[in-house]
């Protein structure tokens, strides 16, 4: 008789106890010591029963301010040759004030950025831009949108406005200005030049889209919008392009100007071609060739780069995702992210990068401010004088030695050289962010200090581009998407600030929570951990896995559904086009006639029309405890049956041995 049940027992105790390893361990990762109730779903929400007075918004709330060392804005023409400006015509948004209470960000504020808290339906929103134009209830004049050539508006508008520029190139449709590298080519650090007296700065607005990108007609009346709001508005001060990552290396755009526009016409609307800039990863390639990986996930920002270096009539580059939504004008949205970065000082700018602004619990921006100086009992902080291994910086040096002598002057009406549009993280200090450990070429490796802001989204400096640009290029230094920009402008002493723009989130869960979730303890010592000196250090950010139910519950967060909840029921087709948007977010309000009005807000990611991300953000670390446990169990049951054929071969063999 064959004995094998003792082994037997034997090897399935192993593999019990090996998973039960691997579960213990997976749980260290992602347990959640105490996970927050939301509070109830009424909380915040706006009276369904009321019926108050809604009225258009003044000019005050409107405003668009001017340069005071500058001549006046020439006012230009939208898409159906009407003046842009505060008169009332076809080409203008319909903006409004409701006398009800407005919706509380969880984080963030109106007041501090100087935003109207302005309300708008879909239909006044996008109006303008041939939103439901196909309803007989449409009211403004219809446009022939694919005639509609939208570098031609933006070329005339600067031209409008050329005496007010330093650098008045236009856009150039038939000019294809990226190219591939010469060899042996030179690549330099940039110079920095003295801020412009006389001359208003100008900015390129760049959206990243990518070959397969469905433009849906959400898409396109986002990108008129933002166009018509910011370069046509402001007076040439934005020029809009769409960067497009031309995925198929057969298309040779590089080889021939007939296959680059080609690819023009094929992978970008009509209205929009004139402003089309395309790259594909052989351009990258050429100009990056000690770098290991060009793809999206690891290095978004060297089309950027590039593109800083081909376009230097530029003086700032916003990048934003075709996935953002403004839910009030693009334009003072933006212009009110540069007004407060440029009003910051530098000193403990990137300790105050890392807060989530709560007014309720920090008061008025300047309280905070003094609580993180209180931390660092007046020192600089990270960015005061700041060395690394691997270059001498930029940057300008501190005026003065000791820190607690400057009063938070220094910086003050400085552009800044990168405006985060979330507040950002120490990488080092990361438990389980799947890239805490990427680099390349960094001398003290993990150990160098990096900066992480996301999503991978801001507007950065001429300077930082090439600052950046030649890293990589010259040195072959390299850190994760959402790290580059941010690093590079705390190595070389560059001014960094992250404006705390208003964010909602649902579920709701109480505020003190939230506060102690994302800054961690109130407490100013609590804030003195080595290292992390007067910085935010919430658990919800530096031990991500466990708390993804509260941060992928933002309207700006870069893995969240809540977007797309609103702007489905602001668009009245309920969430993913259902049918049903009676219940209504918390945020929006519903008037008596049924139209739906939504908060002044920048929402992202959008993903309504279907269209995927580029590339995926990666697995993080329930992923690969999740792999690995496979991995585990596989293995075991490989072993164990392994085990059990031998112990049973040897079994047959030996039996009459036994006997």
């Amino acid at each position: 008789m064959t004995k094998v049940g003792f082994p037997r027992i034997r090897v399935l105790a192993l593999l019990f106890i090996a998973l039960s390893l691997g579960l213990v361990g997976t749980l260290l990762v992602t347990r959640d010591d105490a996970r927050l109730e939301p509070l109830p779903l009424a909380h915040g929400r706006p009276d369904p029963n009321a019926r108050p007075a809604i009225k258009t918004a003044s000019p005050r709330e409107t405003n668009i301010k001017e340069w005071s060392f500058a001549p006046p804005r020439v006012p230009c023409v939208g898409p159906r040759g009407l003046v842009l400006g505060s008169e009332e015509n076809d080409d203008n948004l319909r903006e409004s004030i409701i006398d009800i209470s407005y919706p509380r960000p969880f984080v963030g504020s109106h007041e501090t950025l100087g935003l109207g808290q302005t309300w708008m339906t879909a239909a006044e929103r996008y109006g303008p831009y041939g939103w439901e134009e196909e309803k007989p209830s449409y009211d403004r004049i219809k446009v022939a949108w694919n005639s509609t050539d939208w570098a031609a508006l933006q070329n005339q508008c600067l031209e409008r406005n050329a005496r007010r520029f330093k650098d008045t190139t236009p856009i150039r449709p038939t000019e294809r200005r990226f190219r591939m590298r010469k060899p042996g080519e030179e690549v330099r650090l940039p110079a920095i030049h003295p801020q412009a007296a006389e001359h208003v700065p100008r900015t390129a607005i760049v959206f990243r889209a990518f070959e397969g990108y469905n433009y849906t007609k959400e898409d396109l009346v986002n990108l008129r919008a933002t166009i018509a709001e910011t370069a046509l508005r402001y007076g040439g001060e934005y020029t809009a392009f769409i960067l497009v990552d031309v995925k198929n290396k057969e298309r040779n755009i590089f080889s021939s100007e007939e296959n680059y526009q080609r690819a023009v016409r094929e992978l970008v609307p009509p209205e929009f071609q004139g402003m089309a800039v395309l790259f594909d990863e052989t351009l990258l390639q050429s100009w990056y060739p000690r770098i290991k990986s060009h793809i999206t996930t690891y290095q978004v920002m060297q089309p950027l780069q590039l593109f800083g270096l081909f376009y230097p009539e530029f003086d700032h580059y916003w990048q934003l995702e075709l996935d953002v939504r403004f839910t009030g004008h693009a334009g003072r949205y933006l212009a009110a992210m540069s007004d407060f970065a440029r009003a910051q000082p530098r000193k403990q700018s990137i300790e105050r990068s890392t807060w989530f602004y709560m007014p309720t619990f920090h008061g008025n921006y300047s309280d905070l401010l003094a609580a993180v100086n209180a931390t660092l009992e007046g020192g600089g902080g990270l960015g005061w004088d700041m060395r690394i291994q691997d270059f001498e910086p930029i940057g300008p040096r501190p005026p003065v030695d000791d820190p607690r002598d400057d009063n938070f002057e220094w910086g003050v009406g400085e552009e800044a050289d990168f405006i985060a549009v979330g507040p950002c993280t120490h990488v080092q200090y990361m438990v389980d962010w799947a890239w805490r450990h990427w680099y390349q070429g960094l001398r003290a490796g993990t150990g160098t200090p990096r900066w992480m802001c996301q999503p991978a989204m801001g507007r950065a400096s001429r300077t930082l581009l090439l600052a950046a640009h030649h890293a990589q290029a010259v040195q072959g230094l390299a850190v994760h998407s959402e790290v580059t920009l941010p690093s590079f402008a705390l190595w070389h002493g560059l001014k960094l600030v992250a404006p705390p723009h208003p964010v909602y989130r649902d579920p709701q869960w109480p505020l003190d929570k939230m506060n102690e979730m994302y800054n961690g303890p109130g407490d100013v010592e609590s804030h003195k951990k080595p290292g992390m000196v007067g910085m935010a250090r919430g658990e919800a950010i530096y031990r991500i896995t466990p708390h993804a139910y509260i941060t992928t519950s933002a309207s700006f967060w870069y893995s969240s559904a809540f977007p797309d909840k609103i702007y489905d029921a602001w668009l009245s087709r309920g969430f993913r086009g259902g049918n049903d948007s009676d219940d209504l977010p918390y945020l929006l309000w519903r008037s008596e006639d049924g139209k739906i009005y939504a908060p002044n807000m920048m929402l992202h990611p959008v993903k309504t029309n279907e269209n995927l991300i580029d590339l995926p953000a990666g697995p993080g670390p329930v992923a690969y405890a999740a792999m690995g446990g496979v991995v585990v169990f596989i293995l075991c049951l490989a072993a164990a049956g392994l085990r059990w054929w031998r112990l049973r071969r040897g079994g047959l063999l030996y039996t009459p041995l036994r006997r």
